[in-house]
């Protein structure tokens, strides 16, 4: 039984300092949106930053657009993460079975460079002035670097959605990758006696034993590049700014009035968050009942 706690209770300290820390923010947050000073000195509490808040086009702007490449780089990292797995579903039940695992470390040598890094390199390839642009230029491609066209810091997110994705798709892989370890050389044979192929036991048996998993790895990427700030900021635009760097601007205004309304901003980022991770699992509990 202490062989069984042992694990959690080595986790323990820093779980506490993760919730008290995230917690406090979070309350602290949502008393000052109140209007509230602080929990000594309550006062009344009022809604009118949230209605400030939602009456507001460009917070309705930040919001749409956030959501959207939220949703896109999601999507995009789930599909790419799943192509991988099946390249390497494809290598571990074929000839080339022992470099399956080397082909999944150097997949997920990306996972050690920061976002950071990422959108450095975001900059350096795909600016007008970046590499591809020149290197266009040079071959008489292009007659001028102008003709490239704007990916980064452009107003559709491509260049924030290009990093979240050359980022977030090996952590994909790296949730995924124990299914493909689950499998037995028999099943390959069986279905080989069944009549059927590779691709169909990919299909009917593998892709089911990915959903779970690839939900959770979907919701924790969604929720990370939803109220993510450092690329946003970095290779975002000024207009329409993604929430993250509208609360932050608002907060760093000299206006002290309108920090209570960047607190709110983070609050319904939170919320957000709570609302997708509650609809995912509802759906999810929901389609197991029926299959049940």
């Amino acid at each position: 039984m202490s062989q069984k706690i042992k694990p959690y209770l080595l986790v323990l300290p820093a779980i506490i300092v993760t919730v008290v820390l995230f917690m406090s923010g979070l309350i602290q947050g949502l008393i000052q949106s109140l209007g509230i000073k602080s929990i000594c000195n309550m006062g009344d509490i009022t809604f009118k930053y949230y209605k400030e808040l939602f009456r507001s086009i460009e917070f309705w702007m930040s919001f749409f657009i956030t959501f959207k490449i939220a949703l896109i780089s999601t999507v995009l990292s789930a599909l790419a993460g799943t192509f991988i797995i099946y390249l390497l579903y494809i290598m571990k039940t074929g000839v080339f079975y022992k470099l399956a695992s080397k082909f999944k470390l150097l997949v997920q040598i990306p996972m050690l460079f920061p976002y950071l890094v990422y959108s450095y390199i975001i900059l350096l390839i795909f600016n007008r002035s970046g590499w591809i642009s020149s290197i266009l230029f040079k071959l008489g491609i292009t007659s001028s670097i102008n003709e490239f066209p704007v990916i980064v810091n452009d107003q559709f997110g491509i260049g924030i959605i290009l990093t979240y994705v050359l980022k977030t798709t090996p952590f994909i892989v790296l949730m995924l990758y124990p299914a493909i370890l689950k499998l037995e050389s028999s099943w390959l044979e069986l279905t080989y006696m069944l009549g059927g192929s590779r691709n169909e036991l990919f299909k009917k048996v593998v892709l089911k034993m990915l959903v779970n998993p690839l939900k959770t790895a979907c919701f924790i990427i969604f929720a990370y590049t939803f109220a993510e700030f450092e690329i946003p900021f970095l290779l975002g635009v000024t207009y329409p700014k993604m929430v993250s760097v509208y609360s932050y601007q608002m907060y760093m205004n000299s206006d002290l009035v309108e920090r209570p309304k960047a607190f709110a901003i983070n609050v319904v980022i939170v919320l957000v968050i709570i609302g997708v991770g509650y609809i995912s699992n509802h759906l999810s509990m929901g389609k197991w009942r029926k299959i049940k």
